[in-house]
Order: structure tokens, then sequence, then C-alpha cells
């Protein structure tokens, strides 16, 4: 195979290409074929998790280690990952200079840490299993003391103060390792037709999921007991005619948007998700 070597700068099927090959270790790109600045830093990061010298070039020795890495997890699609993990943190670029450090996200969240961490809802022997083989015992052990208790942003200075930090190169393997397998079984306890849905759908519910838990009981989660619904209707069908009743899940991540201020992020969230749906069924 003949790998082109691309900069900041370049466009076209080449540099769309990388980007998709990127997002396998954790770039959290939009793969459309433009390298500028966020491909740029992607591909310093990969070099860097590489062992390469840090360019920011992407020349053979970059495509072939690429080329070589495995998918983050099977069950989801890449494309649906990287988006989950962008939402979750912003970005690399945001990551570098906000989330690297032990935040707090606000209202009943904990100490997050990595890609939506939230230490608050995670025991001790989760923790440790998770990060054990990542952060340094006594990131463990400061962070220990914020299991199971909502977070305060003083708490979150006070980490960042004392050092603790997780580069991003330690978060991914924890979401693709950790922390996506059990929210894809919590995802498919409520969505007991999961593995049949196309894998950007798969992603879309897993990310509903991931921020806003599994509940589905009280009038704030009527959206996500209608998803239900029409997941049951649909189960067993051929596809055209599933994909038709399917159709009617997009428009309940948009009804969601009445729990938020039309600037919220969840909003915005809850649009792209929908995005994604639509595109998995197109693509189905």
């Amino acid at each position: 195979m003949v790998f082109i070597t691309l900069k900041k700068g370049d466009r076209g099927e080449a540099v769309a290409e990388l980007q998709s090959l990127l997002n396998k270790v954790g770039a959290m790109l939009v793969v459309d074929g433009d390298y500028g600045r966020g491909t740029l830093r992607a591909v310093q990061y990969a070099q860097d998790m590489a062992g390469m010298i840090v360019t920011g070039i992407a020349e053979s020795a970059l495509w072939e280690w690429l080329d070589t890495q495995p998918e983050p997890f099977e069950l989801l699609d890449t494309e649906g990952i990287a988006f989950i993990a962008k939402e979750e943190t912003g970005g690399l670029a945001y990551y570098e200079s906000i989330t690297r450090w032990p935040h707090f996200p606000g209202h009943a969240s904990g100490i997050t840490i990595g890609v939506g961490y939230d230490l608050r809802f995670n025991t001790e022997d989760d923790f440790r299993q998770s990060w054990g083989n990542y952060l340094p015992e006594e990131f463990i052990q400061e962070l220990v003391k914020d299991i199971g208790k909502k977070g305060t942003q003083n708490r979150a200075r006070e980490l960042k103060e004392i050092g603790v930090l997780v580069p991003f190169k330690w978060a991914w393997p924890v979401l693709t390792r950790q922390t996506l397998p059990r929210y894809y079984e919590t995802t498919r306890s409520v969505y007991t037709t999961l593995d049949q849905l196309p894998g950007l759908c798969r992603c879309a519910l897993v990310s509903l999921v991931f921020n806003r838990g599994a509940s589905v009981s009280g009038s704030s989660r009527r959206e996500m007991r209608a998803i239900q619904k029409w997941l049951q209707s649909a189960d067993g069908l051929p596809k055209e005619q599933a994909k038709t009743i399917l159709d009617e899940v997009e428009e309940q991540f948009l009804l969601m948007k009445r729990l938020w201020s039309p600037k919220s992020g969840l909003v915005k969230r809850r649009q792209s998700e929908a995005n994604l749906w639509r595109k998995g069924l197109a693509l189905w």
C-alpha cells in the first residue's frame, strides 16, 4: 500500500481516510477531509502515542502504525465512539486545556476524570480496576476520597493544585476497554434489541444512556420510554418495515430538547444523536 504524506492545509479523500484511522486511537475528529488544526493536533497526539518524533506531518510510519491498530470497541462504530468521546470531553484541544484535570461538570455529578468517568457513580473496586494500570498510586489514593460523593468546584481546584491529571492516552483505553463495554450492557438492559440495530444507531442510544443514565421512570423520561416502544414494535420485522418504524426514534431524541434551555449543550447533543440515528438508518 502506498501512503501519501499529508500535512496541515491538505484536503481530500486521503485526509478523510487518515482522520478515520486517527479516530481508532482517540482523535475524536469529524471526518471531513480537511487537514486543519484539529487534525494536526490529532496527528501529533498519535505520533506521541506511537513513540514517534512529533512533527504533525502524517508520513508512512504513522500510516502503518495506525493501520495496525484495532477498532476501539467492536460492538460500536468508531465514528460513533469518537462522537461520544468528544461530547464527554470537548475534543483533544479542550481536553488538554481543561478536562485532563479532575473537574466538576455541575448538577448531580461527582468529580469526573478521563472520558466522563464520574467518581460519584462508581465504586472503589471499579475505579481501581479501571484506572489502576494507568494512574500513579498517589493519584488513586487522592481520588478514592471522591468515590460516591457529589463534586464541587472547590474540590476540583484542590485536585488540580496538588497536581492530579489524566493524560488522554490513559483516558482512551479506560473508555474503550472498561467504560464503553459497561455502558453497552447498561444500554442493552434498557433497549433489549440493541444488538439488532445498525452500528451508528447503537452509538446514539449508548450516548444517550451514557449522558442520562438508564432510568425510564417519570415525566422527564417519557421519550426514553417511547424509544423502547418503537424498538419493540420493529423487532422481528423485515428490514424495510423496521426502518419505517425506527424512523420515529429520531423524533424522540428531538423531543427531549424540552428539558433544557435552548442554548444548553444537552440540546445540541440530543440534536447530534438524532442526526447520528438518521445516518445509521440511512446506511443500514
